[in-house]
C-alpha cells in the first residue's frame, strides 16, 4: 500500500512538471533543426511569443542608418537604386518559386545560414535560377540561439579562417557574406580584421548588417579595399504587413535621398514576401531600380 501511495504521488508530480514545462516551452522557446543531426537549442526570452529568431536576435540593433556607400558606383546615373537581402535563407524550401521569380526579375539576394537544413540545396536551386546568394555568417551577439557554426570573440585567425572555409562550402556560389546577429563580435577589431583578411584573400565582399551602432565591419572593409555596404533598413523587425510597409517607405525615401539604399528582410516572414510582391513592380513609378548586392559591389555597373 505504501508503495502504491508513493507511486501515485510521484506520478502526480511528473504530470504537473510536464504540463508546466510544455506551457513555458510554448511561449518562450526558440528552436533550430540542422541538416547533419536533429539539434534543438532552447533559450529563455522575455519578448513576444514567436518561433522566429529575428524577433529576439540583436533586437536592440539600430533600425535604420543613413547610407554610407561612397565606394559604390551607381549602375545608372539617372536612376535611384535599392538592393534587397533576405536573411535566414536555407531553413526551408517553402516560397522558393515565389521568391526566385521576384529575385530573377528584381535582383534580390538571399543570405543563407551555413548550418540551415537546406543550405546547399537552396544555394544550388538559386544558382540554377540565376539568383544571387551570399553567406549569412553567424557572429557572437547579445544572446546565443543554438548556432553550431559561429564566430566568437577570442578566436584566433586560423579558427576564423577554418570556420569561414567550412561555411562557404555550405553555401555554394556565394560571392560574399553578411553577418547574422553579431552585436558583440562585429565591434571586435581583431575578429572583424580576420574576417576582412579572409574576404580579401578569397575575393569575397562583406556587407555590414549593422546589428550594432559600434560595428567596425564597414569601416575596416573600406580601409582594406574589400567590397562592402551597410544595411540601411530592417524591413521586418515587426512582422505585420503595415509595419513592413512603413519600413519599405523608409527604404524608398533613403534611395531617393542618397541614390541607393540597402534593405534586409527575413525569409521566414511571409508578410515580407507579400510586401515585395506587391511593391517591387511599382518601383518604376519612382524611377527606382532594384539590383542585387553582388552586381553593385563587384561588377560596378555604370
Amino acid at each position: 500500500m505504501k508503495r502504491i501511495i508513493i507511486f501515485v504521488f510521484l506520478f502526480i508530480i511528473i504530470i504537473v512538471f510536464a504540463f508546466t514545462f510544455i506551457k513555458v516551452k510554448e511561449n518562450y522557446v526558440i528552436s533550430f533543426e540542422y541538416a547533419d543531426e536533429n539539434y534543438t537549442s532552447e533559450k529563455t526570452i522575455t519578448s513576444k511569443k514567436t518561433n522566429d529568431v529575428f524577433y529576439s536576435a540583436d533586437i536592440n540593433s539600430p533600425n535604420m542608418s543613413e547610407p554610407i556607400l561612397d565606394n559604390i558606383i551607381k549602375p545608372i546615373e539617372s536612376s535611384n537604386f535599392i538592393t534587397i537581402i533576405i536573411d535566414d535563407s536555407g531553413n526551408t524550401l517553402d516560397y522558393t518559386d515565389r521568391y526566385f521569380k521576384l529575385a530573377y526579375e528584381y535582383g534580390i539576394t538571399f543570405a543563407v545560414l551555413p548550418d540551415s537544413p537546406h543550405s546547399i540545396d537552396f544555394s544550388y536551386a538559386a544558382y540554377s535560377n540565376d539568383v544571387d546568394v551570399i553567406l549569412h555568417m553567424p557572429m557572437e551577439g547579445s544572446g546565443y540561439f543554438g548556432e553550431k557554426t559561429i564566430i566568437r570573440i577570442g578566436m584566433n585567425k586560423d579558427e576564423v579562417f577554418n570556420l569561414l572555409d567550412y561555411s562557404f562550402s555550405k553555401v555554394p556560389y556565394a560571392n560574399g557574406m553578411n553577418n547574422h546577429t553579431g552585436s558583440l563580435a562585429c565591434k571586435d577589431i581583431n575578429i572583424v580584421s580576420y574576417m576582412i583578411d579572409y574576404a580579401k584573400n578569397n575575393n569575397k565582399y562583406f556587407v555590414d548588417s549593422y546589428t550594432s551602432a559600434e560595428s567596425v565591419i564597414y569601416d575596416l572593409a573600406l580601409e582594406n579595399d574589400v567590397g562592402t555596404a551597410k544595411r540601411n533598413v530592417f524591413l521586418d523587425n515587426d512582422r505585420d504587413y503595415d509595419s513592413i510597409m512603413k519600413q519599405w517607405r523608409e527604404l524608398i525615401k533613403l534611395s531617393k535621398e542618397y541614390g541607393i539604399a540597402v534593405g534586409i528582410g527575413h525569409y521566414q516572414s511571409e508578410e515580407t514576401l507579400k510586401v515585395l510582391e506587391n511593391n517591387l513592380p511599382l518601383l518604376y513609378e519612382d524611377n527606382i531600380v532594384s539590383v542585387n548586392i553582388t552586381e553593385v559591389l563587384t561588377k560596378k555597373l555604370e
